[in-house]
Parts: structure tokens; C-alpha cells; sequence
């Protein structure tokens, strides 16, 4: 049986969202040690980055860090590094980004350590062109030389994304709506595509799902997209069954040469009786406890509300990150801790 049943659907042009028509063709996150990696000494993975370490020290270091062999297609576009590098003393020490090609480096960007910090705790961007090598295979190679590693403290780079130019290329980028839905009354939930290709289009399909491929809704799209363009689709749906479901979206273009990103992320749902009333807490204390004054321990802040609207016999929704859509929360309770936590 359906769990939700399609209404109507509609679809809305909004403004472009990004400035560069690309899609992601390699990418490396470091959230967990990749292989196929080279690293010198005092390079790490760490902590979901890859890391260059002023321990041990080095004199007259030349270190590098080099990704494995990545064959690079015809219509490349960029390398985006997700960096901070962080100074001490710099004496001449440089941290250069470059690609090996048939064992011969090409350096692509360099930074004088002299200068300082280079971006911001967390990591900023470089961009980088690599149409000068479409076609061929590379390694990355990540390089710091000079008198001293004492002389810096770290080097983090905490992401890197080649991408590629596609004429045709349309992205499912979200699910937007409600997290909790009432039973038997129709709700909008919306599919949001953009168009990261070369080219506008108009003419595509998109569509709603239920987890298993139950299809919810599907409309046929005949305005135009323009590059960098995003459009938002929407379902109107009713809730039949209770309990919790997964719906993604999906966008359907004849001629798409990149059809990886055809498929939103899931989007979660929890369909409650009718006239049942909401509670959402939102845990945003940074952490932040306090010591009870009964009984010595240590609580987290939101521990007394969750208490107080338990010993009420009320059913609630605890979250660390605030939905996009509250329509649907007769109560949102925010907690903001007691002090600033690190």
C-alpha cells in the first residue's frame, strides 16, 4: 500500500545558486585513511584531513604527499584543495600544489610561508585549472620545502575535488519539506534540480520516491533551465500510514553525461496520528553542562527539558541541527546552553 498519495504537482524557476557550471568527478574527503597514497615523513592522516606536522623536526626538509595514479578525462575542469596552513617562524619554508605527469612535477600554485597563515581554521578554498592535462594521468602531489620544519606548525588539507565540464548535466540537488507529517492531511514536500551544465535545458522529468522505488509523483518539466539555474518541483502528498519513511527525488534528462548526481540524498519522514500535537527540541549548547544541585552530577543542558516533558507524559523530537522546514511543530524548544563551550 502507498504510503503517501500524489495531489498535484507544480514546479517554480529560482535564481542561480553557484557560479560554476561543474560537476565532481574525483573526490577525496580524508574522512577515513585512503589507500593508494605516498607520504613522506611527518605527513599523516589525521583527524579527516591529510596533515604535514612540524614533528619530527627536519632541516633542509623536501616532503610530499602524492595521491595514487588518476586518469583525467577530456573535459576537466578544476582541482578545488579545502586548506589551512598554519605558521610559527618562517625562515624560506614554501608549500606548493602540483600534478606529476610521467614522473615530471608541474607545479600549479606555491605560498611563502614569510606571508603567514594561509586561510582559516576549518579550511578555505584554492581553485586550480587543469585543462592543461585533460586526458591525461596524474598524481597529485602536495610539497613543502625549506630550512625547517620547526618553522610551521601544521598543514591541513582537508579536501580535494577534481571537476569536469558536461554540456548536459542536471543535478538532484535536495528533498525539502516537513520532517513529521500529519496523517490523512496533504503536506509539500519539494525536489530542488539545478543545472550544472554547459547548456539550457527544456525538457525533463522529475520525480518523487517512497524508499523501494514507489514512485510518488512525477512531472515533466518544458521550461527553460538556464546554466547555473535551480528550479524547485512540488509534490503535494497525503500521508496514509503511520510511522517513519524515506523519500528521495530523481531528475530524468535524455543525453545527461553524468548521471551520479540523477538521485537526491533520502530524506527522512515520521507520519503522526491525526490532531497529534508536535514537540521539537533542539540541542544547541555547544555541549554545555551544568553540575546538579541534587545530586552532584554532571547534566547536559538539555537533560531538564527533556525530563520536564517527560514526567508530562509528552512525546518529543530531540535534534543537534535545526530542520529547514518547521511548519509542521506546534512547539520548538532551543537550548542554548549556559556558557560558550571551547
Amino acid at each position: 500500500m502507498k504510503k503517501l498519495v500524489l495531489l498535484f504537482l507544480m514546479c517554480l524557476i529560482l535564481f542561480p545558486i553557484s557560479l560554476i557550471a561543474q560537476a565532481t568527478f574525483w573526490e577525496e574527503t580524508f574522512t577515513s585513511a585512503p589507500t593508494g597514497w605516498s607520504l613522506d615523513s611527518n605527513w599523516s592522516f589525521t583527524n579527516g584531513a591529510l596533515r604535514l606536522s612540524w614533528s619530527p623536526t627536519i632541516t633542509n626538509y623536501d616532503l610530499s604527499a602524492i595521491s595514487p595514479v588518476l586518469s583525467l578525462p577530456d573535459n576537466v575542469g578544476e582541482l578545488i584543495v579545502t586548506q589551512f596552513i598554519d605558521s610559527y617562524s618562517p625562515v624560506n619554508e614554501i608549500m606548493t600544489i602540483g600534478v606529476i605527469v610521467d614522473g615530471t612535477s608541474h607545479e600549479l600554485w606555491q605560498y611563502e610561508l614569510i606571508g603567514g597563515n594561509w586561510g582559516s581554521s576549518g579550511g578555505e578554498d584554492v581553485i586550480l585549472s587543469l585543462s592543461e592535462f585533460a586526458g591525461e594521468d596524474v598524481q597529485l602531489q602536495f610539497r613543502s620545502y625549506g630550512a625547517s620544519t620547526y618553522n610551521f606548525d601544521y598543514w591541513y588539507i582537508y579536501n580535494a575535488m577534481i571537476t569536469v565540464l558536461y554540456d548536459n548535466d542536471l543535478d538532484a540537488v535536495e528533498v525539502l519539506g516537513p520532517p513529521n507529517a500529519e496523517l490523512n492531511q496533504p503536506d509539500l514536500w519539494q525536489v530542488v534540480v539545478r543545472n550544472i551544465g554547459v547548456l539550457e535545458q527544456n525538457s525533463f522529468t522529475v520525480k518523487l520516491y517512497q524508499e523501494g522505488g514507489l514512485e510518488l509523483g512525477s512531472i515533466d518539466v518544458l521550461e527553460t533551465i538556464q546554466p547555473l539555474e535551480t528550479i524547485t518541483c512540488n509534490f503535494f502528498c497525503t500521508p496514509e500510514i503511520l510511522g517513519e519513511i524515506e523519500i528521495y527525488g530523481e531528475v530524468i534528462l535524455a543525453g545527461d553525461e553524468f548521471e551520479d548526481n540523477n538521485i537526491t540524498p533520502d530524506f527522512s519522514v515520521t507520519i503522526f496520528p491525526e490532531g497529534e500535537r508536535q514537540y521539537l527540541l533542539w540541542d544547541n549548547d555547544n555541549n554545555s553542562h551544568y553540575t546538579d544541585p541534587n545530586s552532584g552530577g554532571t547534566k547536559n543542558c538539555e537533560d531538564g527539558l527533556e525530563e520536564a516533558l517527560s514526567a508530562n507524559g509528552i512525546d518529543y523530537q530531540l535534534v543537534t541541527q535545526l530542520p529547514k522546514v518547521l511548519r509542521n511543530y506546534d512547539v520548538v524548544f532551543v537550548c542554548l546552553g549556559l556558557y560558550c563551550v571551547g
